[in-house]
């Protein structure tokens, strides 16, 4: 096996309805890190200083990854990374520098987010060369922390009709700040892939130098249901993804060796809804994981 596969967890989804408890971060890394299933984590941003220490300290013993969301900051604050308005896009800039540096108080690795609202096609480029700017901007000032910056495609068309997008395009884009600035990444997610009616494996192919992780996102893809879209659901039925498809999708990532320098991060996205029972959404991600890796193992 040429790629070696990380699992991650993706905390402010799986525990989405008490990701905002006080010390809620934390105390979970406090609790996962040491059973060592999860060897990287990705979460939303700590506002508390002393929990964000408490975070590195947890990092620098247990020597996991760490990447840090920054979607929620943008969706919280109306920003946009790509937005046409120079004014929005700047401030938006701005903010998501000043939390790299909270960021790397916890001693993440990585910053990831999504792009705006696609503008449709006649104002497309000027978009495109606006998010351009923005993403070598925010990939100086995250150099300076030794930090990666990913971006998540999401769909055009369907549900989210962001700006990225197709992968052709998305490749294209991060390519060109490739040229500048090393540290730019995808994290890429099925779901967004799905709904943009691309074959999972052609665009993995296609991004292959730029993928640094992969979400695994359910996803109802016929127009007609009542539930298509990007609703982060359960692995399965009447979604298109399913425990078969995530080892299918995990055996492409290996004949690709993606990241087979330093590993592959691989989580399920599956937002979590129970706020008493919060625990079962993790147990039932992981026997996921666990599945689709031991399907891969076996062959």
């Amino acid at each position: 096996m040429s790629t070696h596969f990380i699992t991650s967890l993706l905390v402010p989804e799986i525990y989405f309805p008490v990701k905002h408890e006080r010390g809620f971060t934390g105390n979970l890394l406090e609790k996962m890190a040491p059973e060592g299933f999860y060897r990287s984590f990705e979460i939303a941003g700590v506002d508390d200083k002393q929990e964000r220490r408490g975070i590195l300290s947890l990092k620098e013993k247990y020597n996991f990854q760490l990447t840090q969301w920054l979607t929620f900051l943008i969706d919280k604050n109306n920003l946009d990374v790509s937005a046409l308005d120079s004014q929005l896009r700047s401030e938006s800039v701005r903010q998501i520098k000043e939390n790299i540096y909270l960021a790397a108080e916890c001693g993440v690795e990585n910053i990831a987010f999504v792009p705006g609202l696609d503008p449709g096609p006649e104002r497309r480029l000027e978009a495109m060369e606006g998010f351009y700017d923005a993403l070598c901007d925010i990939c100086e000032e995250a150099s300076k922390y030794n930090m990666n910056v990913l971006v998540e495609h999401l769909d055009r068309f369907a549900h989210k009709k962001r700006l990225i997008g197709p992968m052709d395009d998305t490749v294209e884009l991060l390519s060109n700040v490739a040229k500048k600035y090393s540290n730019i990444g995808l994290a890429f997610d099925t779901a967004h892939a799905a709904l943009n009616k691309e074959v999972i494996s052609d665009a993995l192919e296609l991004a292959k130098t730029h993928i640094h992780q992969i979400h695994f996102s359910n996803a109802v893809v016929d127009p007609n249901n009542e539930l298509y879209g990007d609703f982060h659901m359960p692995i399965g039925e009447p979604g298109f993804l399913t425990i078969e498809k995530i080892s299918d999708i995990l055996r492409k990532a290996d004949e690709l060796s993606l990241q087979s320098d330093h590993g592959l991060r691989v989580a399920v996205e599956v937002r979590g809804n129970d706020k008493v029972n919060y625990q079962d959404n993790e147990k039932m991600v992981r026997s996921i994981l666990e599945r689709a890796l031991s399907l891969v193992a076996s062959r």
